[in-house]
């Protein structure tokens, strides 16, 4: 009996700047043995290469590397890990067309209780030595983000989605815990917070995620 393939797979680490992508989702990843690409250490190794490349310029550079790669791993029925805002259509529909290929995706999404939180975070990422983001491209990722997620809900193999709101301190390395807000698979929720509780920020998403399941 001949087996059947593994499906190849997608993962996706979402949310906008300031979410705690790397440092939970990336960091879980790496734990575990595994990479992922990651398009601000692409940017940095893009800079090292090029002292006097703008920052806004390695930042685009590593966009399109990261696009590329999962272009390829789509074309190509690759397994692929990525960080992404999820604030653009570009990456949204690839992912559209992952699905369409018959590849699984699969979404860790992270979010905070407001866009400030996601400034401060920032903020407090670049007083430690990390790299900045324009305040006015996270406002307009933390509400595209999100509408981004809703659209992929119903499409993809598995969502889930963290609050990460606790408190945390970059410069002395301590990290909130991520609370798992909603767990979907192909469509159906599989568990998830109530909705009178649920963080703010979330609502629509659980909102949707409720009436799909239905």
């Amino acid at each position: 009996m001949t087996e059947t393939a593994p499906v190849p797979c997608i993962y996706v680490l979402a949310g906008t700047n300031g979410a705690g992508k790397s440092s939970i989702g990336g960091a879980t990843f790496r734990s575990n043995g595994a990479d992922y690409f990651n398009p601000d250490e692409a940017a940095r190794r893009i800079l090292e290469a090029s002292p006097g490349l703008p920052m806004a310029e390695a930042n685009s550079a590593a966009w399109l590397q990261g696009k590329r790669l999962l272009e390829r791993a789509i074309v190509e029925r690759l397994d692929f890990a990525f960080e992404t805002t999820l604030g653009g259509t570009t990456i949204t529909t690839l992912l559209e067309d992952a699905v369409r290929a018959g590849l699984e995706v699969r979404i860790w999404y992270m979010g905070l209780d407001g866009v400030e939180r996601h400034i401060e975070r920032v903020r407090a990422r670049v007083a430690a030595g990390g790299h900045d983001i324009p305040e006015s491209k996270i406002r307009e990722r933390y509400v595209k983000s999100r509408l981004n997620l809703i659209r992929l809900l119903p499409l993809v193999t598995e969502v889930r989605v963290f609050d990460n709101s606790g408190d945390n301190d970059p410069r002395e390395g301590k990290r909130p815990v991520p609370q798992l807000v909603l767990h979907m698979k192909r469509g159906k929720v599989v568990a998830t917070c109530p909705l009178a509780t649920a963080p703010t920020w979330t609502k629509p998403i659980l909102a949707v995620a409720v009436k799909l399941s239905r």
